[in-house]
């Protein structure tokens, strides 16, 4: 067992969400068992007892995850082991079974070199800088944690089957569609494999890389990566699929492919999926991204529903579904979350959604069910080094006469004509820039405009 790094070390690896780093630098397992010993005093002092704790598929993650239950044991909790487990479903249990709190260990999309810990409260409620985590990240820096002599005990259990009937309760369609699902070789595998035989016939479903395997051989486990959806591309077009979707390392994020194997928007997805969803209620209201493209929130209201702008990030979303009691949101990253899943987000239960929206909208493709969506011309997300990025947002904002300003994350200002949100990096000295415009010449003209002012 490797010894645990400096505190400096292990300060970088908490951050404003959950924990991360490269394996063996800072973090390994004596810092799991910390961390484990940390979280469960954090959830005894709650009044808890009981907590769910699953991993990913890197080759990293089951000692890891060995040392972190040893720590929730030695605090005096309760384990339920579920081993290898994508990240929405561990939520989900723990959640609808009333765990005290629940945890995996992943590094969700990034590289097979890091790995990590998504920590959470009762009812899925994650940990975050300011509820929980640092608290717990004091506590490991502190080197002192106190042990209960009695302990905890650990059981092990076996959910995929249960997860995905549960999961088909959501999947209505009016027709029997083909679709293509790449779990790159993440922990979605086995419940890809276990919903392709129990909905068998609803839909059929041709999976890829559903064998977990830490190195991930294929692709990078962010879908997103450049070259990812190359082989997900070829088998919809080989086998004329209806969609595809890939997933990430842990099945938090989910990015689609229409039938002719080009790249949905993920922002337009929102707008889709949410208008169905507002349909499927009578009305209902949907959360989006701030990054996003005007036309989500036109065509939620379009369909009869409130469109709720919010920033950017799992804590943003979580808190605005829970305010406002959204049935959904979304962000430009491919997380998508549910308001009747304790607001978290689902990968799996997205591709449900979209299935059933290509399957009940009457044989039109998914490409000519998005095409209203396409409206405004897009930046997506530019990023730029600034010197102080508080002082860069004032400059910008004093820079931008007239226009419709908000301040949720970051600066956000709009025209009749143009569009962007300008926000700050949690991690660097980086601004993400994001405009739209009705015109592809008017983009070019204000995103030029705007990286001169920052540059300046």
């Amino acid at each position: 067992m490797s010894q645990l790094g400096s505190n400096k070390t292990n300060k970088k690896l908490f951050g404003a969400y959950d924990i991360r780093g490269i394996y063996g630098e800072g973090l390994d397992e004596a810092f799991a068992a910390k961390v484990g010993k940390a979280y469960g005093s954090y959830l005894k002092n709650a009044g808890g007892g009981k907590v769910l704790v699953g991993h990913d598929a890197r080759t990293s993650s089951p000692s890891l995850h060995q040392s972190f239950i040893e720590g929730i044991l030695a605090s005096g909790n309760d384990v339920v082991d579920i081993g290898l487990a994508s990240t929405p479903m561990a939520v989900w249990y723990a959640a609808s079974m009333g765990f005290d709190g629940g945890a995996v260990v992943t590094a969700s999309h990034l590289g097979k070199a890091h790995n990590g810990l998504k920590l959470y409260a009762a009812k899925a409620k994650p940990l975050g800088a300011n509820n929980g985590l640092g608290e717990i990240k004091r506590a490991v820096e502190g080197g002192e944690l106190t042990e209960n002599k009695e302990g905890g005990r650990v059981i092990k259990e076996e959910i995929v089957a249960t997860y995905i009937r549960c999961m088909l309760e959501h999947l209505s369609p009016s027709r029997r569609l083909k679709i293509a699902i790449d779990a790159g070789h993440g922990a979605a595998g086995p419940e890809i494999i276990e919903l392709a035989s129990q909905a068998k016939d609803k839909v059929e479903i041709l999976y890829l890389n559903c064998s977990p395997d830490g190195t991930f051989p294929k692709r990078s486990p962010n879908p997103l990566d450049e070259g990812s959806l190359d082989e997900l591309v070829a088998l919809v077009r080989a086998e004329k699929c209806d969609f595809g979707v890939s997933l990430d390392g842990d099945a938090d994020r989910a990015v689609f492919i229409d039938e002719e194997g080009q790249l949905v928007p993920t922002d337009l997805m929102i707008g889709l999926i949410g208008a169905e969803l507002v349909r499927r209620n009578g009305g209902g209201s949907v959360v989006y991204d701030l990054r996003a493209s005007r036309a989500v929130p036109e065509y939620i209201s379009e369909a009869g529903g409130e469109a709720i702008r919010t920033g950017v990030g799992t804590n943003f979303m979580m808190n605005s579904i829970k305010d406002s009691g959204a049935l959904f949101a979304g962000e430009l990253s491919g997380h998508y979350y549910y308001g009747d899943m304790y607001a978290s987000d689902n990968a799996l239960r997205t591709a449900l959604e979209a299935i059933n929206v290509v399957a009940n909208a009457g044989g039109t493709s998914l490409s000519k069910l998005i095409k209203p969506l396409c409206r405004y011309a897009l930046s997506g997300e530019i990023n730029l080094k600034v010197n102080e990025i508080q002082s860069t947002l004032q400059k910008l904002e004093e820079a931008v006469a007239g226009g419709t300003k908000e301040h949720i994350d970051g600066l956000s200002v709009s025209f009749n004509e143009w569009w962007f949100a300008a926000r700050g990096s949690q991690t660097e000295p980086v601004l993400r820039l994001t405009v739209g415009a009705v015109s592809p010449s008017i983009l070019e003209d204000r995103t030029r405009h705007l990286i001169e002012i920052i540059e300046k």
